[in-house]
């Protein structure tokens, strides 16, 4: 959250690093996903903000979206592992509307809220701040 991050050993294949940076509040089980052999391609806690709207703009123009909760993208490879875990995924799509064979799933970790953040970084034992690196 807020730029608080752990780094997770991956097993994407076409990742040019296997250790990467992940928010702190959802690393844990991102490496348990990783750990069970689902290929992660990205993710993000979501930083307490679900559902708030927000302006994107990209190649093709301005969009409005709400913010996702914790959630991660994986491989098509992974989808049915990722149901055997007890998962729910789903298409992810581009902007150009290609899926691009990534999927996304909402995590069982991580702050839908603000105040589950401010809970997060009590119970770690983390100023509640941007940006102070790696924890």
């Amino acid at each position: 959250m807020y730029g608080n991050y752990k780094e997770v050993k991956v097993i994407n294949p076409n990742q040019k690093n296997n250790i990467v940076s992940v928010d702190a509040c959802i690393s844990e089980e991102v490496q348990k996903l990783n750990n069970q052999g689902i290929i992660t391609l990205g993710c993000c806690c979501g930083h307490g903000e679900a559902g708030k709207l927000e302006v994107i703009e990209n190649q093709f123009g301005l969009f409005k979206e709400f913010k996702q909760p914790p959630s991660v993208l994986i491989s098509i490879k992974s989808v049915e592992l990722a149901k055997y875990f007890g998962y729910k995924p789903y298409p992810y799509f581009y902007a150009d509307g290609t899926t691009k064979e990534t999927w996304q799933m909402s995590l069982k970790t991580g702050c839908v809220t603000k105040e589950e953040c401010e809970q997060w970084h009590k119970l770690n034992h983390v100023p509640y701040k941007e940006n102070i690196g790696f924890i």
